[in-house]
Parts: C-alpha cells; structure tokens; sequence
C-alpha cells in the first residue's frame, strides 16, 4: 500500500502525546481525597498498622495517620524496585507524599483520649508513583499483571502437604505480580498430582491456573527439611517467555520443626520469585529506541482510538503519525527499555505489537502467544 504523509496526523498525534505525565514538576497535583477504595491485589495499595499518643485524641489521630505514610512508601517502594536498587530512592518528605497518595482506608481502629491505633490502607497514584521512579533513573517494573501460580512439589504436588501449606500463606497477594496457590481440590489434585518437575508443560497447568486467575506458573520443588540444608528446585511454566529464578540453598539449623523449615524456605523463594518477576519487568529508563510501526485502523474514529492508546503505554514518551492512507497508518514510537518490554506494556492496553513479514505491526487485541515457557 502507497502511503502519504499526513501532516494534519502529525500535528493531531502532538497534541494528544504532549501532555507530561502526571506528577510533573511545574503542575499542580489534584487535590488526593480524604478517603479511597483500595482495590483487590492493586499493587499500589499498601496497609500498614499506625500507633500515636499525644495530648488530644484528633491530634494523635492525625499523627497516626500521617506517620503511617512513609511506612507505606518505604513498602511500595521496594515492592516496585529490585533489591539491589533501593540504595538508589529518592528521598521524599511528606509534602511530596501527599501529591504521591490518592487517599487511604481506615480499619481495626481503636482509641482513647490521648491514644490512636488502626491498620490504614494507603491507596497510590501510580502514575505519580512511577514518573518519581523514572525522574530518579530508576527502572520501572511494567508486568502483564496477571497471578503466577506456585505449584508446591515434594516431590510431586499434594494438596495439603506441608510443603503446600507453607507457600499457601498469602504473603506477597498485592504483589506487582500477585503469587496464588492452587484452590486445592480434588479437581486440582487430579490435574496437577501427576506433573513431574522436569518436563511438565503449561497444557497440564493452564486448567488450575485459570481457576486462580493465573496466566504463568511457578513449580518449587523442595527437599527433606530434616536434612541440615532444604534444597528448593524452581521452574517457571507458561504461555510465554519463562522467568528464570536460580535454585535456592538453605540451611537448616538442627532440630528445626518441618513446618518452620517449610515455612522459612517458602519465605526465600517467594522472595527470589518476587525479585527475578521485577527484574524481567523493569524498564530501563537509560535505554531507549525507536519503532516503526504499521497500524490497521476502520475508521476515522477508530483511528483517534487507537492513537491515544498508543500514546497512553506507560514506556512510550512519543508518537510521530508518518503517514496516513485509507484502512493503514504508520507511526513512529519512541520508547524505554525493550521491545519486549514495549509489547508487554502495550498488552495491557489490550494492544498487540508484533512483527510480521519484516514488519512492525500495532493492532487492537492482546498477544495470542500459546508456545510453552519451556519451548
């Protein structure tokens, strides 16, 4: 198809994409409500146990409040960004923590004259949250969002193993990418007491891992605990690219119950999960490239559609309209970090970058990826 440059598109394409990204310095924030609904497993939501005294009652209240803020950043933070970067934080005082917060929840209160307690739910504008991140040279973890699934082996899955149940205590729920277990049933013990850690394929999972909202899978398969070290074997299984997390060794210290070893290693590999899924996701705000890209559009209106979602993927920073032709239009995107991390990020818009034919393409609807991780 011959194409002709559009300048009209271009200039469209400037105006929508202009607009800085929310939390930029020089704009005034929206003022954050006093209260909002956190969401189910919103990693940007973040509850922590506040405590104040003061003379009056409403004073320590506030207090409370207010203190329980920078708990809370200091655990989203490190939700957000790998281990090895958090020396790199920026530094931020409470004004700054105001703009950064939407509102918060309050539950479990308890008071008296001079005394405050409760556990608050801050909830996060993670727009804010993620320009702060970027304007310190911080990578930005953008996830596919959907759960992992973590499969318990000893060596084969049981339901109600010790094993099972140490990593069935929800620790990292509102994780940027949620880790579930299994619902446990026969129905999952039928599907999954067969799988062999070596060669288990995503078409044996998919099943139980749908029940959980799950779109990739993690096997753990652990050793004796009464030995003096618990050996924790991890293997990733999904529909796409499998993260790769290095086998874990932890020492057991003689006469440690079973359950506190099981309890202990579960702790360390969630942990490593958490790491490797935040590293494969962060987005390096050093790198950046260019991509050119033909779009399928139906409609003048869909055209505007598809453009301001282009525009609106988080590690895009600009959008140039190249040309413009009945039923096709080529843009030309500047991004940060990879390509795959680009198609991921587009994902969630429910956009689909994909190359065909030696070409670049951005069309409406997620990835159909159905390869094996292990593939």
């Amino acid at each position: 198809m011959r194409f002709f440059p559009f300048a009209g598109a271009c200039a469209a394409a400037a105006l929508l994409i202009g607009a800085g990204p929310p939390g930029k310095p020089g704009s005034k924030p929206a003022q954050a409500p006093a209260k909002a609904t956190p969401t189910k497993g919103d990693p940007f939501s973040v509850a922590v146990p506040v405590d104040a005294t003061a003379a009056a009652a409403s004073v320590a209240q506030n207090n409370a409040i207010n203190s329980g803020r920078a708990r809370a950043w200091s655990e989203l933070s490190h939700r957000l960004v790998p281990q090895k970067d958090w020396d790199k934080l920026p530094k931020v005082d409470d004004a700054s923590l105001e703009r950064l917060i939407r509102g918060y929840t309050v539950v479990n209160e308890k008071r008296s004259t001079t005394r405050y307690m409760a556990r608050v739910t801050y909830v996060f504008n993670p727009g804010a949250v993620k320009h702060l991140l970027r304007s310190a040279n911080l990578g930005v973890s953008e996830q596919s969002g959907s759960s992992i699934l973590l499969v318990a082996m000893s060596p084969t899955y049981s339901a109600h193993s010790p094993w099972a149940d140490a990593l069935a205590i929800p620790k990292y729920a509102a994780a940027q990418v949620p880790l579930v277990t299994p619902v446990g049933d026969n129905v999952d013990q039928s599907a999954l007491g067969g799988l062999r850690f070596s060669d288990a394929s995503w078409v044996q999972i998919a099943a139980s891992a749908s029940r959980v909202h799950a779109g990739a899978a993690m096997l753990l398969q652990a050793s004796n605990p009464a030995a003096s070290k618990m050996h924790v074997h991890i293997r990733g299984v999904g529909p796409g690219r499998a993260v790769v997390v290095p086998d874990l060794e932890i020492p057991v210290p003689p006469g440690t119950p079973p359950e506190k070893a099981y309890a202990g290693a579960a702790e360390q590999a969630e942990s490593a999960i958490e790491e490797a899924l935040k590293a494969r996701g962060n987005v390096d705000v050093n790198k950046k490239a260019r991509l050119l890209a033909e779009v399928p559009i139906a409609s003048l209106e869909d055209w505007t559609t598809l453009l301001a979602r282009i525009s609106a993927i988080p590690s895009v920073s600009d959008v140039e309209v190249v040309a413009l032709n009945t039923g096709e239009a080529r843009v030309s995107l500047s991004y940060l970090g990879s390509v795959e991390q680009l198609s991921a990020a587009a994902a969630k818009s429910e956009l689909t970058v994909a190359e065909r034919g030696g070409s670049w393409w951005i069309s409406r609807g997620k990835p159909s990826d159905t390869r094996g991780a292990e593939e």
